[in-house]
């Protein structure tokens, strides 16, 4: 299976150096990480590459693209490598995953039929926490929430061909690629209960 991880990444520099530090220490180490640095001045990013260079290998691909809305982004993101995956993963630049992240979406879509894996409210796929019953409200504020991880965003070369296709209305990516996908009838399985997953990510 061809796993491509895409971020686009707005004026967070030293997030996306953790972000990357962060996918390098992933259990499933089988992928591509398209990485999209974006910009309202080219002067802006004349210092980025010394951040990165001590840390990249030849799975991650970085590109400077001019700020656009956040639909444009992650797509000229995934798109910096044309080629055809089989999964296209979203890592946000300030995502910060345990282990077994990928390992636990790649075998998901091993065993189950979807084009969509996501996760309705955020921090739940990939929250030890969740999986044992203690939620918290998602608009809390540091230390109370620090345990809490992002939402998952899973999909395969189906769907993303879907998202190819769509005129872009400014909105927020995640508000145009559900209604894209429910229009075209794609199945998204959505992750409500952690219980299956907590062993995945309780180490």
């Amino acid at each position: 299976m061809k796993i491509l991880l895409f971020t686009p990444s707005y004026k967070r520099p030293y997030m996306l150096r953790q972000c990357i530090l962060n996918i390098k220490n992933q259990s499933y180490t089988n992928f591509t990480h398209s990485i999209s640095i974006m910009y309202d001045d080219e002067s802006e990013v004349l210092n980025y590459q010394v951040l990165f260079d001590d840390i990249l290998d030849d799975r991650f691909i970085i590109q400077y693209e001019k700020n656009s809305s956040t639909h444009t982004n992650a797509m000229s993101t995934a798109l910096q490598d044309p080629q055809p995956y089989d999964l296209y993963i979203k890592i946000d630049d300030d995502d910060i995953h345990k282990k077994d992240y990928i390992k636990t979406i790649v075998e998901y879509f091993k065993t189950n039929t979807c084009d969509i894996l996501t996760s309705k409210i955020s921090f739940q796929l990939n929250n030890y926490f969740v999986s044992k019953g203690v939620y918290k409200s998602l608009g809390g504020h540091f230390p109370d929430n620090n345990f809490l991880m992002p939402q998952t965003y899973a999909f395969n070369h189906k769907a993303f061909q879907v998202l190819r296709n769509i005129k872009d209305d400014n909105n927020f990516e995640d508000l145009q690629w559900r209604t894209a996908w429910s229009i075209h009838g794609l199945k998204d399985d959505n992750v409500d209960n952690s219980l299956k997953y907590h062993l995945a990510y309780s180490r």
